[in-house]
């Protein structure tokens, strides 16, 4: 009764099962944007959420756990923040809100944006489960009752047909290997300093198979076998690093922009634009 208490006082106005959902390009975390139409093909669940509501991070444990249990299963999450405070918003994204998706947001009161009005958000944490051709199939404000729908799509086989091929580099990981042997160059600075890491690049994998909106996602050291030394004051030597870094990021780029076409993520057999990360490896022998 409390679930149905809920909806029937915070969810008379969401839209309803059926409608098509509006569409939406927002900024994500990383600063490149994300688009809701691209993301059609499968299912794709919707959290409307704030860092200071206190509502929605009662919610985050169970609903971090959702997106961990049935990303393998294919369905996409994506968080929409009311946050006006980029720092506030990135903090909780990634300290406490652990979402296995995407983070976005218009860094916006929450009545004065555009998606709140389009998806008739009057309360949050607001939910939405949208379907492979991006219509809704659910609208709540209740964690408990998106899970009960998503286990039985999960029961009845629905999820199955939709799960994701991930894309691949042609030829599979050993001609993946060979070409970054033959391509990928260490950068000078970074390689007199004896700097060592692993530079996550992400990108989109199109229909065709180009990539698209390469970018770096975080940089992972792995160690720096000669340290700066000599007069240098710490400050310099933490600014040359930081250019070593940023060397081996421009790198990393480079050698997956020059990268021949993928075979793109396939989902209920046709080809699909699909997210993917590749770790680009610099490591002195």
């Amino acid at each position: 009764m409390a679930q149905e208490d809920l909806d029937a006082k915070y969810g008379t106005e969401l839209l309803k099962p059926g409608t098509e959902a509006p569409n939406f390009t927002l900024r994500a975390l990383l600063g490149k944007k994300l688009e809701l139409n691209k993301t059609r093909g499968g299912y794709v669940v919707l959290d409307f959420w704030a860092s200071w509501c206190g509502d929605c991070r009662k919610d985050m444990p169970a609903m971090s756990a959702l997106s961990r249990t049935y990303f393998d299963k294919g369905v996409q999450f994506v968080g929409v923040s009311f946050d006006t405070d980029s720092a506030a918003w990135y903090k909780c994204a990634t300290d406490v809100y652990k979402l296995v998706g995407a983070q976005v947001s218009e860094l916006k009161k929450w009545k004065e944006t555009q998606v709140s009005k389009d998806y008739h958000i009057n309360w949050i944490p607001t939910l939405y489960l949208l379907d492979p051709e991006g219509k809704v199939d659910l609208a709540t404000v209740e964690e408990a009752k998106l899970e009960k729908r998503l286990q039985q799509l999960d029961a009845d086989g629905t999820l199955a047909r939709y799960r994701l091929q991930v894309p691949q580099f042609k030829g599979g990981l050993d001609d993946f290997v060979k070409f970054m042997q033959n391509n990928l160059k260490y950068p000078e600075a970074a390689r007199k300093v004896g700097l060592q890491g692993r530079v996550m690049v992400g990108f989109m994998v199109s229909e065709d198979g180009t990539l698209n909106n390469i970018h770096v996602e975080r940089f992972q050291p792995i160690e720096a076998k000669k340290a700066l030394t000599g007069s240098l004051t710490t400050a310099t030597r933490e600014a040359k690093m930081r250019q070593c870094v940023k060397e081996l990021e421009k790198e990393a780029m480079r050698v997956v922009g020059k990268m021949p076409r993928w075979e793109p993520g396939i989902r209920n057999g046709r080809a699909v634009n699909a997210q993917f990360t590749v770790p680009v490896t610099f490591r002195l022998q």
